[in-house]
């Protein structure tokens, strides 16, 4: 298709099922659902070449999800950063395809199930605070186009 002729040299991934670049490696160029039927037991360490992904922890895109842009991730720390969260390896990813940057648009919600005060965003905002947010936190978001 026209699509994945567009796409393609946009996404590569290298991933190895140990730390520090070691042991079985595998290049992608597009989405893995799981790592294990691509014969791996996990992923430890990841060079991303180019376009931005999103790691998962479990199968099927679940679970806690860690962006990884162009560089390398020779250990958990390196894709969790001082997010809190320790998940020492990756079981799925995916290429992030933005769609054309002005369609993006998100909306926050001060509450849960997308309730209370909301937020509409189209564009990029260092601080929601500075933009009028009166929250510390957002506690539900919808994410009606884009990435």
């Amino acid at each position: 298709s026209s699509e994945a002729m567009d796409t393609l040299g946009q996404y590569k991934i290298t991933v190895w099922e140990e730390e520090s670049f070691q042991g079985k490696r595998c290049e992608f160029l597009m989405e893995c659902p799981s790592i294990m039927e691509r014969g791996f037991r996990k992923i430890r360490s990841i060079k991303v070449e180019s376009g931005p992904w999103v790691g998962f922890e479990y199968p099927e895109y679940q679970g806690q999800q860690f962006i990884l842009e162009k560089g390398d991730y020779p250990r958990w720390e390196a894709w969790s950063g001082n997010s809190g969260y320790r998940t020492e390896h990756l079981l799925s990813f995916r290429p992030i395809k933005c769609a054309n940057h002005n369609d993006s648009k998100v909306i926050l919600y001060e509450a849960e199930n997308f309730q209370g005060h909301k937020f509409e965003l189209s564009d990029d905002y260092p601080s929601l605070q500075a933009m009028g947010w009166g929250n510390k936190e957002v506690a539900s978001i919808k994410v009606n186009a884009g990435a």
